[in-house]
């Protein structure tokens, strides 16, 4: 069959997902960065999320695109892995794709949409531009080698891990710092960017991620990630603190991940002129060379 055959564009169609597209999902995304797309590891995870929609385009009897919107909270929802078949780019598919979940998400969901791209997708941002949303931040990865004092003597004087108890005072510490509105006010969940909220910090409490820092003066939590090169690393969840004593909590954060065991540290953190300095005094370098749009629209 000529899949290529404008003549019967006409024939895609936008619908929900079902079990019986797998196969062609996987086919469709074993070309995606290399074989290195993490769609086939949460697709079975997608398709069985009554709270958000998997939606994909079909082709005739073939699927060539997909996308996902994932319920993040009571009123935050994430928009995420848009695909599109390589063979069928260019034919506006993604641009369906993303009407069609939008309309899904204005008749029944509400609250506040946000996505991830790169700042290299132009067409993805494009799409964004052009059905409301707006750029709230732009980040990127930078990171530092742990710095091993031996056995760690002082941290404990250093940091002082958060309790369950202490989530609401945590959490009230957080909102509005300075350091955290340079994220919007954002938490990264592993590139996903919610608000704060009591219910993430007990999950970094529960995970033994979540420290205060400085005789109370700062706010730590992080969570783990797997790079490329399949290395655990830790990444900063939230960091709150006095502007100023940005450098000294990374400096700290290198040795605390050290005593962890881990063998350097990470921040998805903004591309932001005071921030970068703080970030270079205290050792870490910019991983990337581009950098990720969080976009955001409100119903």
């Amino acid at each position: 069959m000529d899949y290529l055959n404008a003549e019967r564009w006409h024939r895609v169609v936008c619908r929900p997902a079902l079990p019986k597209d797998t196969g062609d999902v996987l086919e469709l995304t074993s070309t995606i960065w290399e074989g290195r797309d993490y769609v086939p590891k949460v697709w079975q995870e997608w398709l069985e999320d009554s709270d958000g929609m998997l939606a994909v385009a079909e082709f005739g009897d073939r699927v060539v695109g997909l996308v996902k919107l994932t319920r993040m909270a009571a009123d935050e929802w994430w928009l995420e892995g848009l695909r599109v078949h390589p063979q069928f780019e260019g034919r506006r598919i993604a641009s369906r794709l993303h009407d069609y979940i939008m309309d899904y998400w204005q008749r029944n969901c509400g609250g506040t949409l946000r996505l991830a791209t790169s700042s290299q997708r132009l067409p993805v941002q494009h799409l964004c531009e052009r059905t409301g949303f707006r750029k709230i931040a732009e980040l990127t990865v930078y990171s530092a080698p742990a710095i091993d004092t031996g056995d760690g003597v002082g941290l404990d004087k250093i940091f002082e891990p958060l309790s369950l108890a202490d989530t609401p005072v945590a959490l009230e510490f957080s909102l509005g710092n300075p350091v955290l509105e340079t994220l919007s006010g954002l938490m990264d969940l592993g590139w996903e960017w919610v608000n704060p909220s009591e219910r993430r910090f007990r999950e970094a409490v529960q995970r033994e991620q979540a420290w205060w820092w400085g005789a109370r003066q700062g706010l730590l939590l992080v969570v783990d990630d797997v790079d490329d090169d399949g290395e655990v690393a830790p990444v900063i969840q939230l960091l709150a603190c006095p502007p100023e004593k940005v450098s000294d909590i990374l400096l700290d954060y290198r040795r605390l991940v050290a005593s962890l065991g881990y063998t350097k540290a990470a921040w998805v953190a903004p591309v932001h002129s005071n921030l970068a300095a703080s970030l270079k005094e205290a050792g870490f370098e910019r991983d990337w060379e581009q950098s990720l749009s969080i976009y955001e629209k409100k119903a």
